[in-house]
């Protein structure tokens, strides 16, 4: 890969400061970032968002026109409106965009000129923790792409993918983090009912399910492998698996990721016949 020509200096502007905006905007002041500008929807949230120390503004125009890279940080429907009233300021520049399911042709369809990284991060990117993948437009050099990777790499872990990955991704590592609350929330309510304090619940489970995850991430071994370590014959982990399994546990999540993708791929057939 191109090595990035990303600065201290570079002027960079993230239109739509949320929840995903935010976590962006805080982790580029953290690496030291020098000329971050962001914008909102209303005076309210301009308020709340004043003890970041940037300037954030209500014109998404007077943010871009500086800007060498622009995040796009709005929800998919909102994508159209936004980059329309923008566009004529996007060519030459770098438009890295974290709206879900829309396709960089798409954006590039609506920013003639634009330079177009398309990025999937999710929610832990607030805790500097998101896994993100990647993936270049037609219109994106190697040097684009550096540059967006250097970037998120700021926030997590990040992957660079082909574009046909990217809806699976969505519903994947993008979902994946509501699948895995309701899993916690899960296991803290069994927490609860076997006669556990509610606060030694949280922390165990906290601890249990980050421990697991670095368990994996440092043996590189198959997670059965690992489950197998666990359980031995005729002792009681077994007895819980076998609810699970009885239950179909496994198929009950690969369902879920799997009717997720089917929404993520059919939303991305929807905008993109807009342009066809």
């Amino acid at each position: 890969m191109a090595s990035s020509c990303l600065t201290k200096e570079t002027t960079i502007a993230v239109i739509g400061v949320g929840k995903i905006g935010e976590a962006i905007v805080r982790a580029l002041l953290k690496a030291g970032f020098k000329n971050v500008i962001g914008t909102v929807r209303t005076k309210r949230r301009k308020e709340r968002l004043k003890e970041l120390g940037i300037p954030v503004l209500l014109d998404n125009r007077e943010a871009v026109k500086g800007a060498e890279v622009v995040f796009l940080c709005v929800k998919p429907h909102q994508v159209p409106g936004v980059l329309r009233k923008v566009s004529d300021l996007l060519a030459g520049k770098l438009l890295i965009s974290v709206a879900a399911a829309v396709r960089t042709d798409y954006l590039e369809a609506l920013a003639l000129g634009a330079r177009v990284v398309r990025a999937m991060p999710n929610i832990n990117i607030t805790v500097g923790c998101s896994a993100t993948a990647i993936t270049p437009g037609r219109t994106a050099s190697e040097e684009d792409l550096a540059v967006a990777k250097e970037l998120f790499d700021l926030m997590g872990y990040c992957v660079i993918v082909e574009e046909r990955y990217m809806d699976a991704i969505t519903a994947y590592s993008g979902s994946g983090p509501a699948f895995a609350f309701v899993f916690f929330e899960a296991l803290l309510l069994a927490g609860l009912k076997v006669g556990l304090p509610r606060d030694i619940a949280l922390e165990l489970a906290i601890h249990t399910l980050t421990g697991t995850a670095k368990l994996l991430e440092a043996t590189k071994a198959h997670p059965a492998e690992l489950r197998d370590m666990v359980i031995t014959p005729g002792g009681v982990t077994i007895e819980g698996v076998h609810v699970l399994e009885r239950a179909g546990f496994r198929a009950i999540i690969m369902d879920a990721v799997n009717e997720t993708y089917r929404k993520a791929a059919d939303i991305a057939r929807t905008l993109n016949s807009e342009i066809s």
